[in-house]
């Protein structure tokens, strides 16, 4: 194929890669270990809203019913909620639907890599400003240059994925107060961080943008429901660029299931997982050679004495995790909290590896 076929933005683009799973402890992707489906009462609810549903008519464009539960959920209108095939898909429609080329978005390093990638899809420019050490956000320097750029979007990933940082509440309005545009304000773990949503504010900013998952803490990434809550005059202009029929009725039923049993589901996945990443944290903070970043996620960053050899370590162990390549997280792995059991076994593997270069 011609390179010039491409469009001029992605020409030079690298594909973002989900590599080969070799292995049979799979802890990379902040995946849930939790089947929705073994809940008896879930599971019942899922097949009996699936007898009624014929496959060959088109979903619900809006998922009317899904949309109306989720807002129920997070405490909005029905009409403040937006319904798409996972978090991915309303990063996306946010972009196509708000930038222009040669916009600007700002967010800061290391984040979710998508943000920038869509926005250099369609031209814009993206402005980061690192993080201080310890992966701590620099909340003055944010701050400072949302004032000073005043960028058409603006992304924070609350809590941070990959390093599990969670900002408080009055820090993001402060920013939603000092940004002229839009400010996307993205809480696919907030679950696991026993904090509020900065969604409680949502009639107070017309420039808010809030991103939320059932892939997490609801244990769905197979089934890809992600949701954007903004007003809604914001909801309809996303709702321009939606695919018109973008989540199936599967996934629309297995939602509506989630969402009858949100509290038993929630109260039985987010406490055994909380109480895994404490009890992981303090076992490797024993641990000289090891640095282990606070976390109010299902996940853990940690800084390792060496990348590859502890990724090589833990695959000899039958253990697959997350490794990065870029500068500002070199030798840093992203350990997806499951079972306390799988934790301790990836513990006890990264202390004797980490005990070498002693």
């Amino acid at each position: 194929m011609k390179n010039n076929w491409l469009r001029k933005t992605i020409r030079s683009f690298e594909p973002y890669v989900v590599p080969e799973i070799r292995e049979h402890t799979v802890i990379n992707a902040n995946e849930s270990p939790y089947n929705i489906f073994d809940f008896p009462k879930v599971k019942e609810d899922f097949l009996a809203r699936l007898a009624k549903t014929p496959s060959y008519h088109y979903p619900d464009p809006f998922a009317e019913e899904l949309r109306a539960a989720l807002a129920k959920y997070v405490g909005c209108k029905a009409d403040e909620v937006l319904v798409g095939n996972g978090g991915d898909e309303i990063i996306s429609l946010i972009m196509n639907t708000f930038l222009d080329p040669g916009d600007t978005l700002l967010t800061h390093t290391p984040t979710f890599d998508i943000y920038g990638i869509d926005a250099e899809v369609l031209g814009a420019k993206v402005i980061t400003v690192p993080d201080l050490d310890g992966y701590r956000r620099d909340r003055d320097a944010f701050l400072a240059k949302i004032k000073e750029v005043q960028p058409k979007v603006t992304v924070l990933c609350n809590p941070n994925n990959p390093t599990g940082e969670l900002l408080p509440l009055d820090y993001v309005e402060a920013l939603l107060k000092a940004a002229d545009n839009l400010v996307v304000i993205d809480e696919a773990y907030l679950e696991f961080a026993g904090a509020p949503s900065i969604i409680t504010k949502l009639s107070e900013y017309d420039n808010l943008i809030v991103i939320r998952t059932l892939s997490k803490a609801f244990g769905l990434a197979g089934c890809r429901v992600g949701y954007g809550v903004a007003q809604k005059e914001v909801i309809d202009a996303l709702g321009l660029t939606k695919l018109v029929y973008n989540l199936n009725i599967l996934s629309q039923d297995a939602a509506l299931a989630a969402m009858d049993y949100a509290d038993e589901i929630l109260a039985h996945n987010v406490p055994p997982t909380i109480a895994a990443r404490q009890r992981f944290c303090e076992v490797l903070a024993e641990v000289p050679n090891l640095t282990v970043y606070p976390s109010a996620t299902n996940f853990v960053l940690v800084r390792v004495p060496d990348g590859p050899a502890m990724v090589e370590a833990l695959h000899q162990a039958d253990i697959c995790v997350r490794s990065y390549k870029a500068a500002d997280l070199k030798n840093c792995l992203r350990i997806t909290i499951t079972t306390d059991d799988v934790a301790q076994k990836v513990a006890a593997v990264m202390k004797e590896e980490a005990a070498k270069d002693a």
